[in-house]
């Protein structure tokens, strides 16, 4: 097969291949996206698969639908995207797994059928998310060519919304108006085992029903919702979401029917709402009509939309088109983010020493200022290393002031920032004790404990901070309470029991070890931290998280954090879909590590590393000696979005979890899997798919991992990458290598699952005789 360099010329093979094939031109291209053949890895890699598609539609074969201003538009029904897929099944009822459905007359469509908007239209989806940078949908729609404007109309009463479950909803879900610049490839049905529907991105803008706060499914206000900066079909970074609400607190158990419209215009679009039989329209306007002509200049989508949990019923429907002078737009521009300059010095100190630090996102300069006294020349800073520089505090109280000149970037006006240093005197600064009934104005000792609140101001590098016995409110260790490379801050208890109902640590360079954490999340975004032996539970999010703000940039990122002989369980969020046991996901830097972690019973995910795809690859995180029993969904799950990140696993063992145990989730990356064991989880023990972008050879490194199943199970592993004989993946319900060689649970002194995991003294989890070879 030779390289096709133009999309029009690939959907013309491909249109050949499906007549010598009698296949449809959708099964060519869904070949060409899960094959690993390396040419058609270049199609994918080169964008042209979706602009095929989307050609496609224009172009015609025996299952075109094309639209001209010469024809009446034709109407079609595709579901496409991330979370679509035939068995997914977060939050959705079983009898609805698998429902992205349009339907008309009672009679469910499929991507050949040909419609219009005579009769009335129904649109119910149980999977599919509208995310920052893609988006999964069920979509009723016609292709209209660029050199039109549109107006697009209709009643729309909202059936149904959130999810049937008694979840929250969670602001994934949503239904309305949609123009988008190109489709997704249709979701495969049946569902190939194995597979599942990656992203599909898009310039759009929608006239969206959207949860009002994430607490009612009755309560859902009116949002215009507009992206831009989609250049892949699969997305990428430095896309631009923009959600404005223009009609709020709309009760649907009082008013479920009501008029929507979206406009194209010379020079953006219209969003509208008003109430049934009213005129009254309040709308909502966004600047760009060529917005939705980028990634297919000649043609683009409009229609009707449902997403996640949503079930709407489209009548009284109009589109109407007129000819178009569209005025361009200017070049899109991708935010970036400003100039940060972080203070990670407190605001007390019991020492007439005093380190004076920050850091920033930009490689620039800094200079210090004491009194109004410079303490010497500019010096050079690195985006995300610290700085450091010692003063002396001669006085009661001291006003500083850092001066930050960026010297990159696209803003490199200098940036100051001011604050105060007051002495205090405690009885040990770098011993401190606290307890819930500690004052301010104590001066640390363990009779005299302070809050805590202003023992972290307080304590001095190097020192710890003891906890007595307690229950803490939710409490922040901020940036400047940070220590420093040579003296690192601790908390832990002086007694039995410190909990904590929420733990914020944006500070760096701390160990926190032994604290109970409930109700709320721990959360890390700072860097160089340690966290030993630590439990975390019936939190309303993820037990431990390391993640960072978007508004921060890479440099600092969270980073260099070690979570240690840990444990998080029974955390669950009120959507019930999104509280992992650990998680390491959301803008993290490099080094990274999970060791010696349990994590179990959570109603997401034992361990998730998941990336956005607007964030752009997340620093490769290690998990090693760490165990995940009886989570919702995944065991291990190992990335997101296509991103592709050489994350480790290391001597892991995923038991029982509802879903996959170790699981790329859509991470083509070099992935490391090494002497893991995958036992009786629901779906795949081991689930490693294609990438659609390149080869196996440039996949996963699995070695020595073994799947086991006491009893049958309803897949075998799929695992994609390099492999050799020393794995064995389930196949036929075997547990084989490459060489035919069969292992099984009599290899084992014993399967049965423990039902207490213990630690050794130095916080180690034991397995006795648990996977133990014989």
């Amino acid at each position: 097969m030779k390289l096709i360099v133009s999309s029009g010329e690939f959907c013309r093979s491909v249109c050949e291949a499906a007549k010598r094939n009698s296949v449809s031109f959708f099964d060519i291209m869904r070949r060409s996206i899960t094959n690993n053949d390396g040419e058609n890895m270049k199609y994918a890699a080169s964008g042209l698969l979706s602009v095929a598609l989307n050609s496609f539609l224009l172009l015609g074969s025996n299952t075109a639908f094309a639209a001209t201003q010469d024809t009446a538009p034709v109407w079609h029904s595709i579901a496409f995207g991330q979370s679509t897929d035939v068995n997914f099944a977060t939050n959705v009822l079983p009898d609805k797994v698998g429902v992205n459905d349009v339907t008309i007359n009672g009679k469910k469509l499929t991507v050949n059928d040909k419609v219009d908007l005579s009769a009335p239209i129904t649109i119910e989806s149980r999977g599919g998310k509208i995310a920052n940078t893609h988006d999964g949908l069920t979509f009723f729609y016609t292709q209209l060519p660029a050199n039109v404007n549109f107006t697009l109309q209709s009643d729309v009463t909202v059936d149904q919304f959130g999810p049937e479950s008694d979840a929250k909803p969670n602001a994934q879900e949503g239904a309305g108006l949609l123009v988008r610049d190109i489709l997704g490839v249709p979701r495969q049905e049946p569902l190939k085992e194995g597979y599942e529907e990656f992203p599909a991105a898009s310039n759009m803008v929608m006239n969206a029903i959207m949860t009002q706060d994430k607490k009612s499914k009755t309560e859902v206000k009116m949002q215009l919702i507009s992206r831009d900066g989609v250049t892949q079909p699969w997305g990428n970074t430095n896309a631009q979401i923009t959600r404005a609400s223009y009609q709020e607190k709309i009760n649907l158990e009082q008013t479920p029917t009501f008029r929507l419209k979206l406009e194209r215009t010379d020079d953006g679009f219209i969003t509208s709402y008003a109430p049934k039989g009213s005129d009254q329209w309040v709308s909502k306007t966004v600047k760009g009509a060529d917005l939705v002509t980028h990634q297919d200049k000649n043609h683009y989508y409009v229609g009707f939309f449902a997403s996640r949990n949503a079930k709407i019923t489209i009548s009284n429907a109009s589109l109407t088109t007129s000819p178009a002078n569209t005025k361009p737009s200017a070049p899109f521009k991708a935010e970036v983010n400003a100039p940060l300059l972080q203070v990670a010095s407190s605001p007390l100190s019991a020492s007439e020493t005093y380190p004076v630090q920050a850091r920033v996102n930009y490689n620039g300069t800094i200079e210090v200022f004491q009194n109004g006294k410079s303490l010497g020349k500019p010096q050079k800073i690195r985006a995300g290393d610290y700085f450091s520089l010692t003063a002396k505090l001669t006085q009661p109280k001291s006003d500083f002031k850092l001066v930050y000149l960026p010297g990159e970037g696209e803003d490199k006006t200098a940036k100051e920032t001011s604050f105060s240093v007051e002495k205090i005197k405690l009885a040990d600064a770098k011993n401190l004790y606290v307890s819930p009934e500690g004052k301010a104005d104590n001066n640390g000792s363990k009779n005299a404990p302070l809050d805590i609140k202003t023992a972290i101001n307080a304590l001095q590098a190097g020192g710890t901070l003891w906890l007595m016995d307690g229950d803490y409110s939710a409490t922040v260790i901020p940036v400047s309470a940070s220590g420093n490379a040579n003296g690192i801050k601790t908390l832990m208890p002086a007694g039995k029991k410190a909990v904590f109902h929420g733990l914020q640590l944006n500070a760096s360079y701390w160990k926190v070890k032994g604290v109970e954490i409930t109700e709320k999340s721990f959360r890390i975004e700072g860097s160089y931290n340690q966290i030993e032996r630590v439990l975390a539970h019936h939190c309303d999010n993820t037990g431990i998280q390391v993640s960072s703000s978007d508004s921060v940039g890479r440099p600092l990122w969270a980073s260099h954090n070690l979570i240690l002989n840990s444990e998080s369980h029974s955390n669950q969020d009120p959507s019930k879909k999104d509280a992992d046991g650990f998680a390491v996901k959301m803008r993290v830097g490099e080094g990274n590590v999970i060791r010696g972690a349990f994590s179990h019973d959570n109603v997401d995910d034992g361990f998730d590393l998941f990336n956005k795809i607007e964030d752009g690859p997340n620093g490769v995180v290690v998990i090693e000696n760490s165990i995940s029993v009886n989570n919702t969904s995944n065991g291990f799950k190992l990335g997101g979005e296509g991103q592709p990140v050489a994350h480790q696993v290391k001597n892991s063992i995923a038991i029982g979890n509802h879903m996959d145990g170790f699981s790329d989730n859509f991470n083509p990356g070099a992935l490391q899997v090494t002497n893991n064991i995958a036992l009786d989880n629901v779906r795949f023990n081991f689930i490693f798919r294609p990438s659609p972008y390149y080869g196996p050879e440039k996949q996963g490194i699995f070695k020595n991992n073994v799947s086991l199943r006491t009893q049958p199970g309803k897949y075998d592993d799929a695992v994609v990458g390099r492999v050799d004989a020393s794995n064995y993946f389930i196949k036929n319900n075997r547990a084989l290598n490459s060489q035919g060689k069969e292992i099984t649970t009599a290899n084992y002194k014993s399967v049965a699952v423990p039902a207490v995991f213990s630690r050794d003294e130095k916080g180690n989890l034991q397995l006795g005789d648990f996977l133990k070879k014989k």
